[in-house]
């Protein structure tokens, strides 16, 4: 789509839904200033990544997700890291992989049971990191508990139930399971780095002029293929199952994944969503705006581990996990397979929450094993060998048996 036509049908869908005026206008409440507008531009950039990860609070207008004064006690029995992995046929020291893949905060879990927790780069146990797309990991979490409770009625129901307003646009006849699979069918293209497509127009209007809600663009969208064909990454289609899990549960999502997860789960610390304008207008951006402290990370792979219980409770149902950590889609061309917003390893029980920039929690059944890593790594084709090195230190972390 030309970018100028975009912004003009943009700035019609701000009029009618009362956000504010044209892109280029002025909205109904305070902008922000152009030294944050810079600022949040060029966060991606290596200068800044690092500290960009832990500091969006002073950056974004957030939601919290409050936890409550029961906290779920983690057992510890600290180790040091002495094993080792393979990558490039070169052995190397397990704690190379902190410099080599600019690790920022690493956690390992044994039978639920820490046997590793590090901080680098001065981050602390206190410090809240950006989780980037693990944030739709959480979305499906959020399906799960809508599902157990029967907010959601099923998978198989369109979504145009929960957001009508998409009626006509790309979305129209696309599922729950659609988007959790990424196989909607929109003509999208996930770059919101570059100008020219819709994804670059919605990223800027939203995250960084606070013009527009970032879901407001999907009812832009054009069909591109029968939805659950064609599997193609999508943070939009993400984005909607938030909006799904909003509209269903009748609640924003940060208020239902306090209420319904982080109190009942027994989380130690608030943690918090970054929204696209301010509060009571914003919404959540559940394609990769949640953060949380590296603990609470472990808590959530320790939920998926135990299929669904966490705290003594059975948050989500069982039978969903299974499911969720099947291969769906095997041929995602980053050797890993998809599921429903988790990437799975084919040929093994292996799973994890996976977002840019090197954020993981890895999950290994057979092992018990939960590793959480949290970095400031590069983007785009530089994070190839970044992705590969630290997918071998992971399996190996799992096999690992400390004495």
């Amino acid at each position: 789509m030309n970018v100028n036509v975009g912004r003009r049908v943009m700035a019609a869908i701000l009029v009618a839904s009362g956000f504010g005026t044209a892109l280029g206008g002025t909205a109904a409440f305070a902008q922000p200033s152009e030294e944050v507008k810079t600022y949040r531009m060029q966060m991606f950039d290596p200068p800044l990544r690092m500290l960009a990860n832990r500091t969006l609070a002073e950056m974004f207008n957030t939601a919290p997700v409050a936890a409550s004064p029961d906290v779920l006690a983690l057992r510890q029995r600290q180790r040091p890291l002495d094993f080792t992995y393979e990558f490039n046929k070169q052995r190397r020291n397990a704690s190379d992989i902190v410099e080599r893949t600019q690790t920022d905060a690493l956690l390992i879990m044994k039978n639920g049971e820490i046997v590793y927790e590090g901080y680098y780069n001065h981050s602390s146990e206190g410090t809240l990191f950006n989780s980037y797309s693990v944030a739709k990991s959480f979305n499906a979490i959020m399906v799960g508990l809508a599902l157990r409770e029967g907010k959601i009625a099923s998978l198989t129901t369109p979504i145009i139930t929960y957001i009508p307003e998409l009626k006509g646009s790309g979305y129209e006849g696309t599922t729950v399971r659609d988007l959790l699979e990424m196989r909607s069918g929109v003509d999208w293209v996930d770059n919101f780095m570059t100008p020219g497509n819709l994804a670059y127009d919605a990223h800027v209007a939203s995250w960084v002029q606070e013009k527009a809600r970032y879901t407001d663009a999907a009812a832009l969208t054009k069909p591109a293929h029968k939805p659950g064909t064609h599997f193609v990454y999508n943070s939009m289609d993400a984005a909607l199952v938030g909006l799904v899990v909003e509209r269903a549960a009748g609640m924003p999502v940060s208020r239902y994944l306090s209420e319904r997860l982080w109190k009942p789960g027994g989380m130690e610390a608030d943690g918090f969503y970054v929204i696209d304008g301010p509060a009571g207008v914003g919404r959540e951006f559940t394609a990769g705006g949640f953060n949380a402290r590296l603990r609470d990370y472990g808590r959530i792979g320790q939920l998926m581990l135990n299929e669904g219980a966490l705290n003594g409770k059975q948050l989500i149902p069982a039978d969903y996990v299974r499911t969720l950590r099947q291969s769906i889609t095997v041929d995602t061309g980053e050797g890993l397979g998809y599921g429903y917003f988790w990437w799975t390893q084919p040929g093994t029980q292996a799973f994890s929450a996976i977002g840019g920039e090197g954020q993981f929690i890895y999950v290994d059944p057979e092992h018990k094993t939960v590793v959480v890593k949290l970095s400031h790594g590069p983007v785009g084709p530089d994070a190839v060998p970044v992705m590969a090195e630290t997918m071998e230190f992971l399996k190996a972390a799992a096999r690992w048996n400390p004495k």
